[in-house]
C-alpha cells in the first residue's frame, strides 16, 4: 500500500486473541523473561544481546541475594541447551524453559525489555517492569508517577527493587483495565465469532 490516507471501515476490535492469560491466587515469583534469541534474523535494537543478558543476570543475582527475592529466568527455547551452564554460573537464579502461561500462574511481576511476554503478562494481570540499563527506548506507555498503571520502566537495579516492592505492596490496586483490550482470550474469540 502506498496510499496512507486509506479509510478503513467496519473494523472489529476484538481484544486479546493471541497472548496467554492466566489467573492464580498465590503469586510470589519474580520472572525475568529474556528476549535473548539466536543472532540470525534478529532485530538488534529490540532484544537483549547475550552480553546484556549475562550482565542483567549479575544484577538479578545481587538483588536475589541481598533482598532475598525468588527470581526465575525463562530462557528462550533456542537457548535451552545453555540452562545447565547458567545454573552453575548463577546458582541463585532459577532457570526454566517452559510455556509462559505455566510460569505466569505463580508470577507477581515480570522483568523484561522487549518481548511478547510483556503482553502475555499484562493479559494475565501480571505487572511488568521494563529493565533498560542501556537507556535505549521506552516502547510503550509506562507508569511515571507511581500511580497504578501496571507497566514500569527502570534503568538500574535499585530502581528495579523499588518497583518490585511497590508492586508487592500495591498489587490489588493496579489498573490492568487501562491496558487490556477486551476480556480474556476465550471471551474475545467467542465475541469475535458472534460479531462475524
Amino acid at each position: 500500500l502506498t496510499n496512507t490516507n486509506v479509510e478503513i471501515k467496519n473494523t472489529l476490535n476484538t481484544g486479546n486473541l493471541l497472548f496467554a492469560n492466566t489467573k492464580a491466587k498465590q503469586k510470589n515469583l519474580v520472572l525475568f523473561a529474556t528476549t535473548l534469541k539466536p543472532l540470525h534474523g534478529t532485530q538488534l535494537l529490540g532484544v537483549e544481546m547475550y552480553y546484556e543478558f549475562l550482565e542483567n543476570l549479575v544484577d538479578l543475582t545481587k538483588l536475589s541475594i541481598e533482598k532475598k527475592i525468588k527470581i526465575s529466568a525463562n530462557v528462550h527455547s533456542s537457548h535451552r541447551e545453555c540452562i545447565g551452564n547458567l545454573k552453575k554460573i548463577f546458582p541463585n537464579i532459577s532457570f526454566e524453559c517452559k510455556k509462559i502461561d505455566k510460569i505466569l500462574k505463580k508470577t507477581i511481576v515480570t522483568i523484561s525489555f522487549s518481548s511478547s511476554v510483556i503482553e502475555d503478562s499484562i493479559n494475565s494481570r501480571v505487572p511488568v517492569i521494563l529493565f533498560d540499563k542501556w537507556k535505549r527506548y521506552k516502547h510503550c506507555d509506562v507508569n511515571i508517577n507511581n500511580d497504578f498503571y501496571p507497566i514500569f520502566y527502570v534503568n538500574d537495579v535499585n530502581e528495579l527493587y523499588e518497583k518490585i516492592e511497590f508492586i508487592k505492596n500495591n498489587y490489588s490496586k493496579l489498573d490492568f483495565k487501562s491496558v487490556i483490550i477486551g476480556e480474556d482470550t476465550n471471551y474475545n474469540i467467542e465475541k469475535l465469532f458472534k460479531n462475524l
